[in-house]
C-alpha cells in the first residue's frame, strides 16, 4: 500500500474517532470507514474478507472482553461493560446495515487462566481480544505472538522494553489513569476530617494502586498538613467482605472518618454510609464508577472513568488495519508512544462533567462540603485539566524524608508508571 493511502486511512480514522466521541455523529463516522473498506478492498486480508457483511458491505469485527470481576461489581468490571457498551452503540448503531464491530465478554476470569479464555475467544472468532486487568498482561502478551494476526489491547500494564515493544506489533496497552482524580478527593478529605486520620483500603500494593494512594494523600497534605493516612490491603480486587472488615478496622482501630478504597465495590462507601446513619460522621467516595447511591449522605464525591471513547478510539484503528492489511494503522498509534494509550484528566474539558470526560471527579460535592473547599477544588481541577497544575510537582519526598521530586519538576510518565516508594504521612503501611 502506497503513504499517501496509508496516511489518508490515518486521517479517516482520525476522523471517525472524532467524530463519535467529540459530537457522538456515529452515522457520519461510519459513512467515513465505509468509503474506506470501498477503497481498499483490493488488498483486505481473507479474514476481513470472509467476514458477514452488513447491507452496507461493511464485514463485521468481532471484538471480545475479558473481565476479571462481574459486571455487576458497580466498579472497576461494571465500568468497562459500560465502555463495551458505548463502543457497541457507536460502531453499530444499526446492526443490519451500519455496524462494523460485534462485542461479547466473559466475565470473573481468574488471573491464571486468562491464556486459556483468551485462547477460546479467538478459537471463536474473535478478530481483538481485550483484557482487563493487571494480571492478564503476561498472557495476553503470549497470546498476540502465537496469533500475529489478531489484535490485543491489555489494561493497566506496560511494556518492559523497547526490544519487547517491537516484537509486539499486534498488541497495546491503555489505561486511563485516575491519580489527578484522587489528587482532587483527597483535598476534600484534607478538609472533612475532624481526626485528621484517613484510611485506604487497598486491593494490592501494585504502581497504580501506590501511585492513587500518593495522589490522595498528597491533595490532603496540601490543604491540612496534620493528615496521615493508614493502609489495609485485601490481596484480592474484589472481595466486598473483606473491604468492609477493612473499612472498619480503619474506623474502630485506627480512628479514620475519611475512606478511599481501591477494590471493585461499593462496599467501603456503604460502611460509611452505615456509620453516618447511626450518628457518626464517616466519609468516603465513588471509585471508577458514580456509586452515591449506594451512600447518599457518607459520599462526598469520587473518581470516575469513561472507558467508552478510548475503545472507539482503538476500535477503528484495529478495524481499519484489519480491512485494509495495513498493521501500521493500529502498531503506529499514538505517534508519541506507539501502542501505549494513556490518557488521564489532561484527556477532559473543563466544561464537560464526568458523565463526558474520560475521567473526572464527580460535581457538585456532597452539601457538607464548605464553600471555600468547592471553589479551591474548582480551581485545582480546571489547572490539572489545562496542564498548569500536575499533583506530582516537587519538592516531594518519601516517608524516609528523602527528596523524590525536585522543587517545580514533575514526574514523566515512566516514573508514575513504576511508582513504588511511598510519600511523607503514612502512619500504617501492610508489611
Amino acid at each position: 500500500m502506497s503513504a499517501s493511502r496509508r496516511e489518508w486511512l490515518k486521517a479517516v480514522a482520525a476522523f471517525a474517532a472524532g467524530a463519535i466521541v467529540g459530537s457522538g455523529a456515529s452515522y457520519l463516522a461510519l459513512q467515513s470507514v465505509k468509503t474506506a473498506v470501498e477503497k481498499t478492498a483490493t488488498t483486505r486480508p481473507a479474514e476481513a474478507t470472509t467476514a458477514p457483511s452488513t447491507a452496507a458491505g461493511l464485514p463485521k469485527m468481532k471484538i471480545h472482553f475479558i473481565y476479571v470481576g462481574p459486571i455487576g461489581d458497580y466498579g472497576w468490571t461494571h465500568a468497562h461493560d459500560v465502555g463495551r457498551k458505548y463502543l457497541e452503540s457507536a460502531l453499530c448503531p444499526d446492526p443490519k446495515k451500519w455496524c462494523i464491530v460485534e462485542t461479547s465478554y466473559t466475565e470473573k476470569v481468574p488471573e491464571g487462566e486468562a491464556y486459556d479464555y483468551i485462547k477460546r475467544a479467538v478459537a471463536d472468532g474473535a478478530n481483538m481480544v481485550i483484557t482487563t486487568s493487571y494480571g492478564y498482561m503476561d498472557a495476553t502478551k503470549k497470546a498476540a505472538r502465537d496469533y500475529p494476526d489478531r489484535f490485543f489491547a491489555h489494561c493497566s500494564g506496560e511494556f518492559k522494553s523497547q526490544d519487547e515493544r517491537a516484537s509486539l506489533p499486534n498488541f497495546a496497552e491503555y489505561f486511563i489513569d485516575l491519580y489527578e482524580a484522587y489528587y482532587l478527593n483527597g483535598i476534600v478529605a484534607g478538609r472533612m476530617t475532624k481526626t485528621n486520620k484517613l484510611g485506604y483500603v487497598a486491593a494490592f500494593l501494585i504502581p497504580e494502586v501506590i501511585r492513587h494512594m500518593n495522589a490522595f494523600l498528597l491533595g490532603a497534605r496540601e490543604v491540612n498538613p496534620k493528615v496521615t493516612m493508614d493502609v489495609v490491603q485485601l490481596g484480592e480486587w474484589y472481595s466486598p467482605e473483606r473491604a468492609k472488615k477493612a473499612a472498619v478496622a480503619l474506623v474502630e482501630s485506627n480512628g479514620a472518618d475519611v475512606l478511599a478504597f481501591t477494590e471493585d465495590s461499593p462496599t467501603v462507601l456503604q460502611t460509611a454510609e452505615e456509620y453516618q446513619r447511626r450518628g457518626k460522621a464517616v466519609w468516603s467516595f465513588s471509585h471508577y464508577s458514580d456509586m452515591s447511591n449506594y451512600g447518599p449522605k457518607a459520599h462526598l464525591t469520587g473518581q470516575v472513568v469513561n472507558w467508552g471513547p478510548m475503545y472507539v478510539e482503538m476500535a477503528i484503528r484495529a478495524y481499519l488495519a484489519w480491512v485494509s492489511g495495513e498493521t501500521a494503522l493500529w502498531s503506529e498509534w499514538p505517534p508519541e508512544r506507539p501502542r501505549d494509550y494513556w490518557w488521564s484528566m489532561k484527556n477532559s474539558y473543563r466544561y464537560y462533567d464526568y458523565k463526558k470526560n474520560p475521567t473526572d471527579i464527580i460535581l457538585p460535592l456532597n452539601p457538607a462540603v464548605p464553600e471555600e473547599v468547592k471553589a479551591y477544588v474548582e480551581k485545582r481541577r480546571a489547572e490539572v485539566i489545562e496542564g498548569v497544575w500536575d499533583p506530582f510537582t516537587g519538592p516531594i519526598k518519601d516517608m524516609k524524608g528523602v527528596l523524590r521530586v525536585a522543587d517545580r519538576m514533575r514526574l514523566s510518565k515512566d516514573d508514575l508508571y513504576n511508582m513504588d516508594w511511598f510519600v511523607e504521612g503514612y502512619g500504617q503501611l501492610p508489611t
